[in-house]
């Protein structure tokens, strides 16, 4: 249906224009390449295989047992299989349910219990078997309820697919058999993929170096000048909740030019949100947690709109660092995970997490978030103190120092959730260095297993025991009820198995029933400990839930399960012990609470409540060893091999159960920092598996007389014109807040594309966009300045890593004094504060070289500059001259291959030496080298084109 080139570069790209619906496009374009592959389009049906390889020999089916007529005519009556078909038995193949359990009105998790993981392996599995259908995007995916909705997806019709009857299962046997799924009446295939019930040995293959423990540090953070892009122009922009902040707000934005209001609840189709509600006071737990509650509400208000187009999304909260530990803000501390969570979920919308000191004056704090959100730049979780100063947080690699251990041999430590899953291989590892006594709490019931399971291994040997039995007594089962079945099995088996690994090691253990959401079975199993095994002198919270689903989707009910496992345990549990003597305080959180998570709004925002709650509980009670750990993705589990291949091309490396039970060890035994990070490096891109790749970063910035004045001398034809040394400065202070931590190794590429002429500079100012684009691996970003009107002005490729000085040698240039000629008259257009050539020392064919101002001495603004942008300017003034010897008339600088800075310059001149590499027709090519008042190189700019233009 495309027409022109254009048109499939801005398919291909995602550009701005709505993209057309998946039916429309299903329908246009599967038809021809279905005809390629001669395969029908005709009722979502697939054609049969012109080689027929891989099609059941209908004639070896009993189910078509009845002469060669009759099976000619079943061949002539339907095709091979069908979509609906091969969709239910690749299901049974990846869940073990028989085929003639399921029908594709069961719904993913109340009926089959699908979660977001294994959608993501039935839809591979799609893919390999049939690659000719539509492709199904994964937020598109995440929000459908039943197979089939999935069906209709992959059909592209927007219509419903006909039903298939469960009892229909005739036209499903050939596709099941296809890849050996059996009914219930025979024995099912053994799955093809790992059970999820982590194996406690270790694959050498998943051992990764890239494994290391990260510290949260607080650090300054100077803004940046840029701003949140979308607020100019647009729709007014909400400011919900605190009564007082908000109104002063308003004011302020309104008077920079930003169109707001306050509103009390988020008008239909918002795109721009500021909340407030964090800020209010609360007294007890219950308040705060509200406010995280309240806040996920209103991010899914704005989800259906923002996660599909530009907006905005600002969330101000208390900074917990300024509050004193007697606060209960701590349990509201969810917001900031939430905003990174938008953030990965919203790839075209811009998000911001402020966390400030509540004492601050109301004005002045509504001044402070107004410079954030419109000069602060790319960061997305920064803090305001209450004198002024910006900052934000980075992590920090820093080994564990496993030398300080409070748990003595004996003591008694409470482990919720300790019985299964990853943290069993951690306690194992932690009772051989520290014998302590181990009390694991566990929501499941600790009931013999059924006589017939007896001997019976492996998950689909044990489902079929399960379904065969409930048959010989005459029950039909739901796929959901034999699930559970299945699970209440094997989570005795771990449980078991867990409590006599640590027998085998000489440790005392004891499993209590308890869910830890539930207060009541809380305290009385806490008493329990303490009459029957000891006092209390450790507690490990590591239960947890996770249910994936996009923000949009997310229900009350669906936040509230995963949510309350974490932090409504935790609360149970420290009030629980409240009179317990604790040496040791531990939670098991994740790194999505640093990073935010596509589907995980819920699980991020509770292990960030942990985190900031751990923390308050230290300042409450300092003798008291407190750790928040931060696990990355670990093998086994969740991680099946289609993430296990996604973690991998985003270079995550998974935590072998051997080795992440040694890191918990080490942390129990390390007296250092309170909240980490184990695994991979944290970033967005460490976790699921669209959001940080796909993200356009953006920022804004507004240029008029007030804010620049100084570019009055850099005119041409009567207007200012932004110099490229200064592209180059708010690109590298872009890229400073959108990857926070990494240092900027270098500009590559940085081209004029059309340089920027203010015409708005003395007339209500000129707006710029920066836009940053994640290269693999997030070692680069492509970047691009805009206008206004979209025009693409300049473009560059930014990569992180630590300075280098470019390994060529350079000569000893021979060069002539200069003829006097006064430079800023009659060769340079540049005036005042651009006169920054102090000296030449001199020139020839074979460079220039010179003494020049930086910004220092060149008075410039006193601002957080990268570079020394006017000593940049300079070199490229030298190029100028440089080309008005070698070309005979005016010139500019076009393009520069490579920029380095490489140190802050001492005190001092600041000299610079432009070699030359090419003349051609009508260009150079020059590198311009600077250094400092000792002699050492701060600065680089390779390959310099400067071209010739018309007097």
């Amino acid at each position: 249906a495309m027409a022109t080139l254009a048109q499939i570069v801005a398919a291909l790209e995602s550009s701005a224009a709505p993209a057309r619906a998946a039916s429309d496009f299903a329908v246009s374009t599967i038809a021809p390449a279905a005809a390629a592959l001669g395969v029908a389009h005709s009722a979502g049906r697939l054609a049969e295989p012109a080689s027929g390889k891989n099609t059941p020999d209908r004639r070896e089916d009993p189910a078509h047992a009845g002469g060669a007529e009759a099976s000619a005519a079943a061949e002539s009556a339907a095709p091979a299989f069908d979509l609906a078909g091969l969709l239910l038995a690749i299901v049974a193949d990846k869940t073990g349910y028989p085929v003639d359990m399921l029908n594709l009105d069961m719904d993913l998790e109340g009926d089959l219990g699908i979660d977001s993981i294994k959608r993501v392996e039935i839809l591979a599995a799609v893919d390999e078997r049939a690659p000719q259908v539509p492709k199904v995007d994964r937020a598109q995916l995440g929000a459908m309820a039943t197979l089939r909705q999935i069906v209709t997806a992959l059909e592209g019709s927007a219509a419903p697919a006909r039903a298939v009857p469960a009892q229909a299962t005739s036209k499903i046997a050939p596709a099941a058999a296809a890849l050996g799924v059996a009914h219930s009446a025979g024995r099912l295939a053994e799955p093809a993929l790992v059970e999820n019930t982590p194996a406690r040995r270790e694959d050498p293959a998943y051992r990764n170096p890239a494994l290391a423990r990260y510290e949260l540090h607080r650090v300054p953070a100077p803004a940046c000048g840029l701003g949140m892009p979308g607020l100019y122009g647009a729709a007014p922009l909400s400011v919900i909740g605190h009564g007082e902040l908000g109104p002063l707000l308003v004011a302020e934005l309104q008077a920079r030019g930003v169109a707001a209001r306050v509103d009390s609840t988020l008008p239909p189709q918002a795109r721009t949100c500021i909340y407030l509600g964090a800020l209010r006071a609360v007294d007890t737990p219950e308040a705060a947690i509200a406010v995280n509650h309240e806040a996920f509400a209103l991010a899914r208000q704005l989800a259906p709109t923002l996660q599909s187009q530009p907006g905005v999304f600002v969330a101000i909260h208390p900074d917990l660092d300024a509050i004193g530990a007697d606060s209960d803000a701590a349990w509201g501390a969810g917001v900031p995970a939430l905003i990174k969570s938008c953030a990965l979920e919203w790839p075209q919308a811009a998000c911001k997490s402020i966390a400030v000191d509540p004492s601050t004056a109301l004005p002045q704090l509504a001044r402070w978030i107004a410079d954030e959100i419109l000069g602060g730049g790319g960061e997305i979780e920064v803090a305001l103190a209450a004198d002024g100063a910006r900052c934000s947080w980075i992590s920090v690699p820093r080994p564990a120092q496993p030398d300080s251990p409070v748990i003595a041999a004996g003591d008694v430590v409470v482990v919720s959730g300790g019985a299964r899953g990853v943290t069993a291989p951690c306690l194992i590892e932690w009772a051989r260095r520290a014998s302590p006594r181990l009390v694991l709490l566990g929501r499941s019931a600790l009931s013999p297993e059924p006589e017939f399971c007896a001997g019976v291994h492996g998950e689909s040997e044990l489902q079929q025991a399960l379904l065969q039995a409930a048959q010989a007594a005459g029950e039909r089962l739901t796929p959901a009820e034999l699930q559970a079945r299945l699970r209440q099995v094997l989570s005795t088996r771990e449980i078991q198995a867990t409590l006599a690994e640590l027998a085998a090691i000489g440790c005392e253990a004891h499993y209590l029933q308890a869910s830890v959401e539930n207060a009541a079975e809380v305290d009385a199993a806490l008493r329990q400990v303490r009459s029957e095994i000891g006092p209390i002198r450790g507690l490990v919270h590591a239960a947890g839930l996770i249910a994936d689903r996009r923000i949009a989707d997310k229900t009350d009910a669906q936040f509230q399960r995963v949510f309350a496992a974490k932090v409504e345990g935790l609360r149970h549990l420290l009030a629980a012990t409240r009179g317990d003597e604790l040496k040791l305080l531990a939670a098991f959180s994740s790194v999505s609470a640093r990073c935010g998570n596509t589907g995980q709004a819920d699980y991020a925002m509770a292990n960030e409540v942990l985190a900031k709650v751990l923390a308050a509980e230290q300042r409450r009670r300092p003798e008291l060893r407190v750790k928040s750990l931060g696990w990355g993705p670990w093998q086994g589990g969740m991680v099946n091999p289609t993430l296990a291949t996604r973690f991998a091309e985003l270079g995550v490396p998974m935590i072998p159960l051997d080795q992440g039970a040694r890191m918990f060890a080490d942390e129990m035994a390390d007296a250092g920092a309170l909240e980490l990070v184990l695994g991979g490096e944290p970033r967005p891109q460490a976790l699921l598996v669209d959001g940080a790749q796909s993200r356009v970063e953006a920022l804004e910035l507004r240029i008029d007389q007030d804010s620049h004045g100084w570019l009055e001398g850099h005119q041409v034809a009567g207007l200012p014109v932004v110099p490229l040394a200064l592209v180059a400065e708010w690109m590298a202070r872009a890229v400073r807040g959108w990857r926070p931590g990494l240092r900027l190794r270098a500009l590559h590429e940085l081209k004029v594309l059309k340089g920027i002429r203010l015409s708005g500079f003395r007339n209500g100012g000129d707006r710029l966009r920066i836009e940053g684009r994640s290269r693999a691996g997030d070692t680069q970003l492509d970047l691009r300045i805009l206008g206004h009107n979209g025009a693409f002005h300049y473009s560059a490729r930014a990569e992180f890593g630590p300075p280098e000085i470019s390994a060529e040698a350079r000569p000893t240039m021979q060069l002539e004094a200069w003829n006097g000629t006064p430079m800023y008259q009659d060769l340079l257009f540049h005036r005042g504060p651009f006169e920054l050539i102090e000296s030449l020392t001199g020139i020839s064919d074979e460079g220039v070289a010179a003494r020049l101002r930086g910004v220092a001495a060149a008075a410039w603004p006193e601002q957080d500059w990268h570079f020394d942008v006017a000593a940049l300017d300079g070199g490229l003034q030298l190029a100028v001259l440089y080309g008005q010897r070698m070309l005979g008339g005016p010139n500019l600088p076009t393009s520069v291959a490579e920029m380095r800075h490489l140190a802050t310059p001492v005190p001092g001149p600041i000299t610079a030496a432009a070699y030359a590499r090419r003349v051609g027709q009508g260009m150079t090519t020059t590198d311009i080298v600077y250094t400092d008042a000792s002699g050492r190189a701060v600065a680089e700019m390779l390959g310099v084109q400067n071209h010739a233009i018309a007097p």
